[in-house]
């Protein structure tokens, strides 16, 4: 497994100035979502907070549909396919611009959710937001950001190479791709069970506060 990150690792060295423009996509899309919260309309808004509230209320039950097995089923469902839908955008030369939207929703989306739990609970928000996103969704994040990074970094190799007619070693260059996409499954497969099991207790604990 160590000789598996080291090898992952000489990429992201060689490529940080690639690493930081798929993080500030990612921040943008989280910046762009809090503020969203903000300019829609009182109905959106009331729409919004009624799904929080309903969120927290199963929280605070341990229902089926945030809690246990039903939940990490689900949750390996939705987050695989995405990884699966990155991985094949990012082996094509149209993969690009597809890969950045992805992540930038899925920040955009994060930080709709954060904003509208601080605008229903105020101070008292905060601490919902930390638990919300400590442990799992921070290490989620980490995740999509790092195999989105691959993803555009082998769209970008490809285009480069048909555009410069560049021979390409695709063996270690296809190597690491597939690899990074391996350690993104099996560390996504286990985060669900974390955020299946682990993050509605959390948030349980939060459902005392409020």
């Amino acid at each position: 497994m160590k000789k598996i990150l080291n090898y992952l690792n000489e990429t992201v060295k060689k490529e940080k100035a690639l690493l930081i423009f798929v993080v500030i996509i990612f921040g943008l899309g989280l910046i762009i979502g809090s503020l969203f919260v903000n300019v829609v309309t009182s109905g959106d808004k009331d729409l919004l907070i009624g799904q929080v509230e309903a969120f927290f209320s199963s929280a605070s039950k341990l229902s089926s549909d945030i809690f246990g097995m039903k939940m990490v089923g689900s949750q390996i469902l939705n987050n695989v396919l995405q990884l699966v839908i990155i991985f094949v955008l990012g082996a094509s030369m149209i993969g690009i611009l597809a890969v950045i939207l992805i992540l930038f929703f899925k920040g955009f989306m994060l930080g709709t959710t954060l904003a509208t739990i601080i605008l229903k609970y105020q101070l008292k928000g905060v601490i919902g937001c930390f638990l919300y996103v400590f442990p799992v969704m921070i290490l989620n994040i980490i995740i999509y950001v790092f195999f989105s990074f691959f993803a555009v970094y082998v769209s970008v190799k490809f285009v480069k190479a048909l555009l410069k007619k560049e021979n390409l070693n695709f063996k270690n260059f296809l190597g690491k791709y597939v690899l990074s996409f391996l350690v993104s499954l099996v560390l996504m497969v286990v985060l669900c069970f974390l955020d299946g099991y682990l993050t509605p207790l959390l948030l349980k604990l939060f459902t005392y506060l409020i």
